[in-house]
């Protein structure tokens, strides 16, 4: 019998067919029901049933059928929690009436008897190869009250004047650096800037220097405490040194036991913050430590971001800096261009998400430093997947800047990734003044493939056409809507295509091909003929996106680049992942 695969949209996890790793799954499933604020007793409830069900669905498993992952499942409505178990024994026939065993010693049939006893339904399908257990209850605890739309619109407008005032103060903070100031000066004065924008009391900054063992301090406020010159990387338990060994964030507060040779001691007893690694091109810059004279800081979003965004930008500055003292005029531009550019890298994925049925990889080919093409991929928390292309008119630092505003908005928005023309019209609406006032727009592309791959829907803002292959026709979707930054109210559309049809899937910049002017280094029939080749001899993404950027690689060798070139492949089907996939992202300049 062939099971039902409904779409079950909520919690998912598949764990081997052990006892361990179940008892492991239902702490996971009670943890995301803690998470929802399901109320304790009804949490333990549900422990019990799928500790009973959890271990049902391994316990009898051959070590063939072991070798078969068990898949557990749960949602939650208004009225309901709905709890589904799937494993690959060989199952047992669940009885018409559930009973408690007669003999009190006898373990057969209790575990039913409790599932049964604890729940509203309960049903099991046995299946060839596949069992199915589906549980439900009612609720008890109430319904989350229903989101304010008001307070959310106030939230998301304070969401994005926090990305502008900061993508505004880095605008400032670059124009001071261009006044050739000492980097001690400059560090000082953003130090008291930034105290004031995170509703801190105290900063210190600690940059890396030649001896990797130690970090100096490059500037502390207020100037009236005698803050450490030198942090040893020896005193392990220092906040500012876990800060700098793992990379993350540490933070600190009244119940924090100092190690007694941690510098930060020196600001009192009761203090509270955070201390923050800072990384220019993927190395140590430096470590940002943010506090308040109190047991308990809890600073608000904005004073996150202002703090994580420009303290980062102002690390990798002042790190940019102080190689620059060491280098003429020259090669100043180009350090500063290369800041810039580890920023933008920064908005890049390290991978591109690949799940059982939809792989995909991408490259990206700048023309300097900076470049003003953009990509992203999104696992989003409904196992769908979101694809995003865009283009940036013009190059440098203005365009990886507005790279950097799309990618914070973008991920601000997610909620609307399963309709791309809501969040390009919402992108849309966030982005005109800024764009409009500087006389910019901005090309984009979103792609939403369902969990199942294959759904898929385009919206396109002025990009060229998302193309399609089965090896044997290319399809053409244009998708097309103005720029964003050109019509405030502009109207985007969605375009739906199933993929049952199609194996192949390119997403693609201007610089690559324009189809529409004719521009770009490929011709459309070169493209065309390079898709249908490509999608014919089955090749996965990884080989697909070698084999593009060597054909682009040959066009740009015989003639001159003129534009950055960006492009994405999906592929579609069960295939295994080859190495070249696993490494999804390349990137190179021109």
């Amino acid at each position: 019998m062939a099971l039902p695969q409904q779409q079950f949209d909520g919690f998912r996890l598949d764990f081997p067919a052990t006892l361990d790793d179940a008892r492991d799954a239902v702490r996971s499933v009670m943890q995301w029901l803690a998470d929802r604020r399901i109320q304790e007793d009804e949490c333990q409830t549900w422990e019990l049933v799928l500790a009973e069900a959890a271990n049902n669905a391994v316990l009898y498993a051959t070590p063939e059928q072991a070798r078969q992952n068990v898949r557990i499942e749960a949602a939650l409505s208004e009225d309901d929690i709905a709890v589904r178990i799937t494993d690959h024994t060989s199952g047992f026939d669940w009885p018409e009436k559930v009973e408690l065993p007669e003999d009190d010693e006898s373990e057969h049939g209790r575990g039913l008897f409790i599932i049964s006893s604890l729940t509203d339904h309960a049903s099991y399908l046995r299946g060839q190869g596949q069992n199915v257990l589906c549980l439900s209850a009612r609720r008890k605890s109430p319904p989350q009250a229903t989101e304010d739309t008001e307070a959310t619109l106030e939230l998301m407008t304070a969401e994005v004047a926090s990305c502008y005032e900061t993508l505004a103060n880095i605008f400032r903070l670059i124009a001071d650096a261009g006044n050739d100031v000492e980097p001690v000066a400059l560090a000082s004065r953003w130090l008291d800037e930034l105290r004031e924008l995170a509703g801190a009391d105290f900063l210190v900054l600690r940059m890396t220097a030649a001896e990797a063992a130690r970090l100096p301090l490059l500037g502390g406020v207020p100037a009236a405490i005698a803050w450490e010159p030198l942090l040893d990387f020896r005193v392990a338990d220092a906040i500012e040194t876990r800060a700098a060994v793992t990379r993350q964030d540490q933070w600190f507060d009244g119940g924090t036991t100092f190690a007694a040779a941690d510098p930060l001691r020196k600001a009192g007893e009761h203090i509270s913050g955070l201390a923050h690694p800072l990384e220019s091109g993927g190395d140590l810059a430096g470590v940002l430590t943010v506090g308040v004279f109190k047991p308990c800081w809890e600073p608000s979003a904005r004073e996150l971001n202002v703090v994580r965004s420009l303290g980062d930008f102002l690390g990798a500055l002042l790190h940019g800096l102080h190689r620059r003292d060491e280098a003429n005029q020259a090669r100043l531009m180009k350090r500063e261009l290369q800041i810039a550019a580890d920023i933008q890298r920064s908005l890049l994925p390290a991978e591109l998400p690949q799940t059982p049925f939809i792989h995909c990889a991408a490259h990206l080919a700048t023309v300097g430093e900076v470049g003003g093409d953009y990509l992203d991929g999104i696992l989003l928390p409904d196992g769908g997947l979101l694809f995003v292309v865009a283009d940036v008119m013009g190059k440098g630092v203005p365009a990886a800047l507005f790279a950097t505003a799309f990618h914070s908005l973008l991920h601000s928005h997610l909620e609307l990734a399963s309709r791309p023309s809501r969040l390009m019209q919402r992108l849309n609406q966030a982005m005109f003044s800024e764009l409009d006032r500087a006389d910019m727009f901005i090309t984009a592309q979103l792609v939403h493939i369902t969990a199942d791959g294959l759904g898929l829907n385009v919206c396109g803002a002025g990009h060229a056409p998302l193309l399609l292959s089965d090896g044997r026709q290319i399809q053409e979707v244009s998708a097309d809507g103005p720029p964003l930054g050109v019509t405030p109210g502009a109207q985007y559309q969605d375009y739906a295509v199933n993929l049952s049809a199609y194996t192949h899937v390119l997403l693609h910049t201007d610089g690559l091909s324009d189809v529409v002017s004719g521009g770009g280094i490929l011709s459309r029939d070169e493209l065309h003929t390079w898709l249908r080749r490509t999608a014919s001899a089955a090749e996965d993404a990884g080989a697909s996106r070698d084999s593009l950027h060597r054909l682009h690689r040959s066009a740009v060798d015989a003639a001159s680049q003129q534009d950055d070139a960006t492009f994405m492949v999906i592929t579609r089907g069960a295939r295994t992942l080859s190495a070249n996939t696993q490494n999804s992202l390349s990137h190179a300049k021109g």
